[in-house]
């Protein structure tokens, strides 16, 4: 990327000094909520400290209105306001509410899930109304916009179409699940992997929306190198790097850890309890082990497929497991920093919570290449297992576990190593490289 300035605005490059004037779509924003309200709050507000920011924000979910405008007050009200850091809220326009409001009776019919198209409609009617709130702010007034969340690709927002500097990122959900590991939830999980599938590749190939925000864009976050690719298949510029969605909590106080060789080896694993987390693979590579009673289980969370998964642990006889159910997020926390390693079986999400949780809290992370897990999840913190179908990862499970009791020492070179890459993917480390990124753009 050429660094001379150019004379049209969306060639601009500016001293690294300087503080810019940013504008951020961040549709989830609040502090007071994770997912991607979390990566809302805690990269803006950071931001605020490079440049001077403002961000436009939904004043709540559809159908809950003032949610995160009310969680935002209270914040500022309690701690004061965030310097150099604007908010302006945008409400959700009439048609994003009647997406919604159809949205929730379908929910009656479909275990609380909803159609993913409804809600996707409705957040496209907020970008337009987010879009027509920047051109009344004053598009003269910024020197870049930013567009950060959702993370999905699905729906880019309009920045891209001001014709000032854009940044995206981070941006996931292209990821698409192998047959293989599709149909291991049954013909419901196939069902939907195939769909999902198929629109993804319908999307990635021909949205216009798509392939202008790419093509418009000074610099694109993936949250995974195989969305990286992706992207860079639909752009003549090398301008895509990859950037895990999420960050260790910042309370966590990790240690590093020490494996007794004359105590079980307690394992973690967490998530919502769906075909998707997995955990099967898990049970039967547990099931393998010669020495089971060298390890203590630990399961977090319930779900549709808590009682098919308990079913299967009795079937097996795995008598070492404790099903913990539902926690709440701060006794989950307290319970997985107990353990020694966190086992994470996840084949579709861009970079699990979790793991980002037990890298801070010095933990050494077992999961698959694949998703976000593969960039957040390096040899000096974690053992990955190959990607490749139910049987590899059973028996990769089996032979990692089995490596760390028979290597007691590699939890504490691992657990340091894992409190190592929770600094390289804190909130703060994420920042910098954004405010690099608008310098250099």
């Amino acid at each position: 990327m050429k660094n001379d300035a150019l004379t049209d605005n969306h060639s601009k490059t500016f001293p690294a000094h300087k503080r810019l004037r940013v504008l951020i779509s961040a549709h989830e924003f609040s502090p007071e909520r994770g997912s991607e309200c979390a990566v809302g709050w805690n990269i803006v507000t950071r931001l605020a400290q490079h440049h001077d920011v403002t961000v436009l924000c939904a004043d709540g979910p559809a159908l809950y209105s003032n949610a995160y405008y009310d969680e935002v007050t209270n914040y500022f009200n309690l701690h004061g306001e965030v310097p150099n850091l604007r908010v302006v809220y945008v409400r959700q326009p009439s048609i994003t509410l009647r997406y919604a409001r159809i949205n929730r009776k379908l929910m009656k019919f479909t275990r609380g899930i909803g159609w993913q198209a409804l809600y996707y409609m409705g957040l496209d009617g907020w970008h337009r109304a987010a879009l027509q709130k920047a051109k009344k702010l004053g598009l003269d007034n910024f020197d870049l916009v930013h567009q950060l969340t959702p993370i999905s690709f699905l729906r880019p927002g309009y920045l891209w179409a001001t014709g000032l500097p854009f940044f995206w990122g981070p941006v996931g959900g292209m990821f698409t699940v192998p047959f293989d590991f599709a149909r291991i939830g049954g013909l419901s999980s196939l069902v939907f992997e195939t769909i999902r599938s198929g629109n993804i590749a319908l999307r990635t190939r021909l949205s216009g929306r798509f392939s202008s925000a790419i093509q418009a864009a000074k610099h694109i976050w993936a949250v995974s190198e195989n969305e990286a690719k992706i992207i860079n298949r639909k752009s003549t510029a090398s301008k895509v790097s990859t950037m895990v969605d999420t960050a260790p909590p910042p309370e966590i106080n990790g240690y590093v850890r020490h494996f007794n060789i004359n105590a079980p080896l307690r394992i973690c694993w967490a998530g919502r309890h769906e075909a998707s987390k997995a955990l099967p693979l898990v049970l039967r590579a547990i099931d393998l082990l010669e020495e089971k009673e060298r390890i203590m289980v630990d399961i977090l969370g319930e779900g549709r497929e808590t009682e098919r998964w308990q079913f299967l642990a009795k079937k097996l006889s795995l008598r070492n497991i404790t099903w913990h159910g539902l926690l709440t997020y701060h006794k989950a926390l307290q319970t997985m920093g107990q353990s020694d390693i966190l086992v994470h079986s996840s084949f579709r999400e861009a970079a699990s919570m979790v793991v980002l949780e037990a890298l801070g809290w010095g933990m050494p992370v077992i999961c698959h290449d694949a998703c976000g897990m593969a960039v957040a999840v390096d040899d000096t913190c974690g053992i990955k297992i190959p990607f490749r179908n139910p049987d590899q990862s059973i028996k990769g499970f089996h032979d990692a576990i089995k490596k760390i009791l028979d290597n007691p020492g590699l939890v504490k070179h691992l657990s340091k190593g894992a409190l190592h890459r929770a600094a390289e993917l804190s909130w703060d480390a994420k920042v910098q490289e954004i405010a690099q990124a608008y310098a250099c753009g």
